[in-house]
């Protein structure tokens, strides 16, 4: 063995608390690196195998297209893969791969997958522009795989107008997260990485300050640069290879862990990730370990064979400063002067600690900002707080509630229901000005009113808990506008001015000669009595309605009678006027009837529902809106939990960090806290220098982060204004304040109590 093995394990075992140190520096680098990349590949690999299977990868469906109209898109540069169906319940075929069987005529359904997923809304819009579809075509014949979209990122994809007053149909995404988690992967590699680095270095650095006088005496007795950085170098990497098969397996631990979390939130839709070891992946992590052990050690390594033998000795290099007699420094006490000379002496150990603190500020401003928004944003999304709806109308609600009572009884699951209806029609507004104007409604008073019927109990609860009387009518006074072309923007209106008297008047609008081009149009009144005085504005919703809060329309809630009264004039005059064309709101019906249901197991409901349709002719229109809507709040759910781990990880391993180095520093300045004893300062005096040392600190590292921290606010709202117009800017001040804070008091406690220790020893 070469006497620089052989010194190089002594210096091992005579220092073994540090090597043990670095050991878990190096661990703890190596579990989040590999970490980071296992979870990021195990999620992707479990998406993939999820939700992509050969047939469910399509993103845009064509039904009942012609030959023509076919020949027009299927060459589009932006597709990937095209398969054709016969009928609607008919096998899908790739077009590359059709049995002889197939006939291609005016009856096929196109299923189109693009070659990118993020661009989906322009090459849909681009499809609907060469086929010259209007919006009834849209309707009609053209689906989006809205299930694979939200999983992948793109939340709430549409297709509506391009504008309230063209029949332009336009594809529009409201939140696109499909870039985010890349950006979030190599942002997390690019700062674990310079934490690692800053980590290791810090570690190597404190253990070759330790040694200086080791090696300078070696140096002494004849051992050259070389020898002395052979030692370094073969130390580090032995305790790398430690460090590195303590981490790996700890991060798969870890990651298990953070899996098991990630599937739990996932379950209702059905999603699981198991642990993936792709072998380049791991290698593609070794690398990185190895380029940041390298980097982290080369310049104390360096330093530690080039160090003059009187200069080991003194270990006096980095104290060395310039004297400059700042107006801050002259307005100080004794305390805060020594303090600001001793930042300027240990200027290295000091930068590192502020890069730590500046990292773990900036990363905590700029991500609970985003997360601020985040949440802001998936509350437009459409959330339910039931579970499913059946459409009973022209049908016997007894028989649909019998059915549901049944699926109790058989499943032994609590289910609950109740009973509503619901009318689309127009309306005016006496006095005009008592409707807010808006974009919308600008050219004409006559504007779109939903109107729900509530059961008793539904009903009685809710006005009790507007304090409201029983027969008055609840107009829920806020709407949310969405515009804009590509990425929908969001804006929320009131509907009417508060307390300010006004009347409704439900109106039809008749057509008379009509055309594409022009057509003249009348509106006449229904009833001027139903709605008329006895209402209450809101922005509180009944049990069951959540959704509504997301919806453009205005919705008015009534108690039955009052809904059946307005029906029943409705249904008179469209009977009287039946030889003219006569639009209500909804243009399909005028009343529609429902059961909404919360039940224990959406799924179970779902898959009893649908044996049932497959046995009687009496089929059952059902929606399961928990099914519908899961992946878009799992998705966000996801990508909020991932943000606070991310935070929680920097913010402990900056924490752990400073108190090493401020630890380790005052460890090496324990003869300088035994002179300024001698020379009469108190145990006060030094814990004032060492509060004074920290707040200059956090100044410093306050003042850097939020320097870097405005330009990155700045994007994060300049990206969600294209998802949300708000009043206010939604940065967390009080959590960050609180944060900082918190940082100082630790770091104040930890250099109070190590000074403790020192006089202890």
């Amino acid at each position: 063995m070469k006497i620089e093995t052989k010194l190089t394990f002594n210096n091992m075992k005579k220092n073994i608390k540090r090597t043990i140190y670095t050991t878990i520096s190096i661990a703890l680098c190596t579990f989040l690196i590999i970490t980071t990349i296992l979870v990021a590949t195990s999620i992707s690999t479990g998406f993939q195998e999820s939700i992509a299977s050969k047939y469910n990868d399509y993103h845009f469906v064509i039904k009942n297209i012609d030959i023509d109209d076919f020949n027009k898109i299927k060459d589009k540069s932006y597709i990937s893969q095209i398969y054709l169906q016969e009928n609607d319940e008919g096998q899908l075929y790739e077009i590359n791969n059709l049995p002889n069987s197939f006939q291609i005529d005016s009856g096929i359904n196109v299923y189109i997958k693009y070659d990118n997923i993020r661009r989906t809304s322009d090459y849909t819009n681009d499809i609907l522009k060469t086929l010259n579809y209007s919006i009834i075509d849209v309707q009609k014949n053209c689906e989006l795989n809205t299930k694979l979209l939200n999983a992948s990122g793109l939340i709430d994809v549409s297709i509506g107008l391009k504008k309230y007053t063209s029949d332009v149909p336009n594809c529009q995404v409201r939140l696109n997260f499909t870039y985010v988690l890349d950006i979030m992967f190599i942002i997390i590699l690019l700062v674990f990485s310079i934490l690692s680095i800053i980590i290791l270095y810090n570690a190597f650095l404190i253990t070759i300050n330790e040694r200086k006088k080791e090696y300078a005496v070696l140096n002494s007795v004849g051992a050259t640069e070389s020898q002395i950085l052979k030692m370094t170098f073969l130390e580090n990497i032995i305790i790398g290879i430690m460090g590195i098969i303590i981490g790996f397996l700890l991060s798969v631990l870890g990651s298990t862990i953070i899996l098991r979390m990630l599937n739990n939130i996932l379950e209702p839709a059905n999603y699981h990730f198991g642990l993936v070891l792709d072998i380049k992946y791991m290698m593609l992590s070794l690398v990185i370990m190895i380029i940041n052990i390298y980097l982290a050690s080369l310049i104390p390594s360096v330093k530690a064979s080039s160090t003059s033998i009187m200069q080991g000795i003194k270990n006096n290099k980095q104290i060395k400063f310039k004297k400059n007699n700042s107006i801050f420094e002259k307005v100080l006490p004794i305390e805060g002067k020594i303090a600001l000379k001793n930042s300027k002496r240990n200027k290295n150990k000091y930068r590192i600690i502020t890069i730590l603190f500046v990292i773990c500020m900036t990363s905590y401003i700029t991500m609970t900002t985003y997360i601020n928004y985040e949440k802001v944003a998936e509350d437009l999304m459409d959330e339910y707080d039931i579970d499913a709806e059946i459409d009973f109308s022209g049908d016997s609600n007894q028989y649909y509630k019998s059915i549901l009572d049944n699926y109790a009884s058989l499943s032994g699951e609590k289910i609950e229901y109740f009973e509503y209806k619901k009318m689309g029609v127009y309306a005016l507004v006496e006095p005009e000005d008592a409707l807010i104007a808006n974009r919308r409604y600008a050219d004409s008073m006559a504007f779109p009113i939903v109107i729900i019927g509530l059961d008793d109990k539904i009903y009685n609860d809710y006005i009790v808990d507007l304090n409201a009387n029983n027969g008055d009518y609840i107009i829920y006074n806020n709407i949310t506008e969405k515009d804009g072309e590509g990425e929908l923007v969001y804006r929320y209106d009131n509907v009417f001015k508060t307390n300010y008297k006004f009347n409704l008047k439900i109106i039809c609008r008749r057509i008379g000669e009509y055309d594409k081009e022009s057509y003249t149009e009348e509106n006449e009144i229904i009833d001027d009595k139903s709605l008329r005085e006895n209402f209450v504005l809101t922005e509180k919703l009944p049990t069951g309605f959540k959704e509504i809060k997301n919806t453009e329309d205005i919705t008015i809630f009534t108690n039955m009678n009052t809904f059946n009264n307005i029906d029943e004039k409705m249904d008179i005059h469209s009977k009287e006027q039946s030889h003219i064309v006569v639009w209500y709101y909804n243009n399909e019906s005028t009343t529609g009837e429902f059961l909404r249901i919360k039940c224990d197991n959406v799924i179970g409901l779902s898959d009893y529902i649908e044996n049932l349709n497959k046995k009687q002719d009496n089929y059952i229109h059902a929606h399961y809106y928990s099914l519908d809507n899961q992946e878009k709040i799992i998705y966000t759910n996801v990508l909020q939990l991932i943000l606070q781990t991310i935070i929680s990880t920097i913010i402990i391993i900056g924490i752990i960090s400073s108190i090493n180095i401020i630890n380790a520093s005052l460890c090496e300045r324990e003869e300088e806290f035994k002179t300024l004893s001698r020379l009469g300062a108190t145990n006060e005096n030094i814990n004032k220098i060492l509060i004074y040392e920290n707040i200059y600190i956090f100044i410093k590292a306050t003042i850097i982060s939020t320097i870097l921290s405005i330009p990155i606010i700045y994007l994060i709202i300049k990206y969600m204004k294209n998802v949300i117009v708000l009043d206010k800017i939604l940065i967390p001040y009080a959590s960050i304040g609180l944060f900082i804070l918190l940082l100082l008091v630790i770091s104040m406690a930890i250099a109070i109590y190590s000074t403790k220790f020192i006089k202890e020893e």
